[in-house]
């Protein structure tokens, strides 16, 4: 390891690598928060089916994305993909995409994780913490916990993922033990679950999976990476598809395929809450409130992680300050764009804060759909990225894997982001008119990242 520029080697393992991809997931607030509006606004009782449909698309990504990490592993992760099949210049252009991207969803997060903070000591404590000042307190953490070695965050991460993930599944088995009458399978009928609306019920779920990605984001501090990422991410993929698929599948159970819609409408913050304090019992409810918290804590300190890593790598490659690219001398983390990017997100916070904006109907909203739309963009630039690098490389590889596969999830990764451009409105739960922006706001941001990499190579050619 070079102490100036380098991450610590052999940092991580397998099961340390998947814990980073899941917490980034949040499943107990993808439960608590998305699954009932996927469920109200998509297909009702039949999304079970589109989050293992939305997975075999991300796997179909995933064929290409494996079959390119064993040529490269840097921490710029999708940054380097693109430019390494694309050209520098869209690869640039999509570091600054991705940025965008995990910045949109480290606020968003962050927000909610104030949010409901605050309600909680509000309940509790009686307590009057304004959401933005507990946001900052937990950015400060995630600060402090980014700059130690980065095996201490994969440990925190784990235990905080199996504590959330274990409270949803002992509601749903409660629920399936004490279930009266037989149990139904009308969510996998194909002349059920094609019925509402086809496109929001896809874009939430897909959503879920956000950030298994980030695999590849620790390439460089992995044990063994050409094993360790394509294990990682299949891993992750099937089992975030199998707990969301068979906890849908589970709350389907409770209500029955006909009613799950108009009772999940009637109070949709609540509807997980309620059947697990019907199943299970209300000490379930309360140890989920706070595991609702410290799942949210878990995502921002992963998302704080991969845009650390991301500034590190564009750093490295010159694009912007190159101070960013220096890494602590005993942990080896990127700390400069640690402290860079903690600075940032604590500035903006108080400027969310200060103007007064919702932390749910306004920056969780709009946050989580700009992330959304950017990384699909970004998967589809890895899939011709993928098909690009390979034509021309000399090693023989199988013609599915670096060709018809990225081909076909460029179709599915291009039909998605039209979905999610034609539904951002439902996506963010917004009618401002501000929101049919985002993909504009996004095309810019592409073409600032062009720009900083023409200027780099006039620069270069000086």
């Amino acid at each position: 390891m070079n102490d100036e520029t380098g991450l610590r080697k052999n940092s991580l393992g397998l099961f340390s690598l998947i814990f980073f991809v899941v917490a980034a997931a949040s499943p107990l607030t993808g439960v608590v928060g998305g699954l009932p509006v996927a469920i109200i606004s998509g297909n009702g009782g039949g999304i079970p089916v589109f989050y293992l449909l939305s997975c075999a698309i991300l796997l179909l990504f995933a064929v290409g994305f494996i079959a390119m990490s064993r040529y490269v592993s840097n921490a710029g992760a999708f940054y380097t993909y693109i430019s390494a099949g694309l050209g520098e210049n869209w690869g640039a252009s999509a570091s600054v995409v991705a940025l965008t991207a995990y910045f949109a969803i480290q606020i968003a997060i962050i927000a909610m994780l104030g949010f409901f903070t605050q309600l909680f000591l509000t309940a509790h404590l009686q307590v009057a913490v304004p959401w933005w000042a507990l946001s900052m307190l937990f950015a400060l953490a995630a600060w402090i916990l980014s700059i130690k070695r980065v095996e201490v965050g994969g440990k925190v991460l784990g235990v905080l993922m199996v504590a959330e993930v274990a409270i949803v599944l002992l509601t749903d088995v409660m629920l399936l033990i004490k279930k009266a009458g037989p149990y139904n399978f009308h969510s996998f009928d194909p002349a059920l679950f094609t019925q509402g609306n086809l496109g929001i019920a896809f874009i939430f779920t897909i959503a879920a999976f956000i950030g298994f990605e980030s695999t590849a984001i620790y390439a460089e501090e992995c044990r063994d990476p050409h094993k360790t990422v394509p294990r990682a991410t299949i891993c992750a993929l099937l089992l975030i598809a199998g707990f969301f698929c068979f906890t849908s599948w589970a709350l389907v159970q409770a209500y029955g395929f006909d009613r799950i819609v108009a009772i999940a409408s009637a109070d949709p913050g609540n509807f997980v809450f309620t059947l697990t304090r019907q199943y299970v019992g209300q000490w379930a409810v309360e140890t989920m409130s706070v595991l609702l918290i410290t799942s949210l804590f878990a995502a921002t300190l992963a998302f704080h992680n991969n845009i650390s890593r991301y500034l590190f790598s564009i750093s490295r490659d010159g694009l912007i300050w190159k101070e960013l690219c220096k890494t602590h001398p005993t942990n080896g983390t990127p700390h400069n764009a640690s402290h860079l990017h903690s600075v940032i997100t604590l500035l903006l916070l108080a400027g969310l804060g200060s103007a007064g904006l919702d932390p749910m109907t306004h920056i969780f909203a709009i946050g989580s759909a700009v992330a959304t739309l950017c990384i699909l963009i970004l998967q589809l630039g890895v899939s011709a990225a993928v098909i690009f690098f390979f034509r021309r490389q000399q090693a023989c590889s199988s013609q599915f894997r670096v060709f018809w596969a990225p081909l076909a999830s460029m179709f599915c990764m291009g039909v998605t982001i039209i979905l999610v451009i034609n539904n951002l409105q439902s996506l963010s739960g917004s009618d401002a008119e501000g929101v049919k922006l985002i993909p504009w706001l996004i095309a810019a941001c592409a073409l600032i990242g062009y720009g900083l990499s023409l200027k780099r190579g006039v620069r270069a050619g000086a």
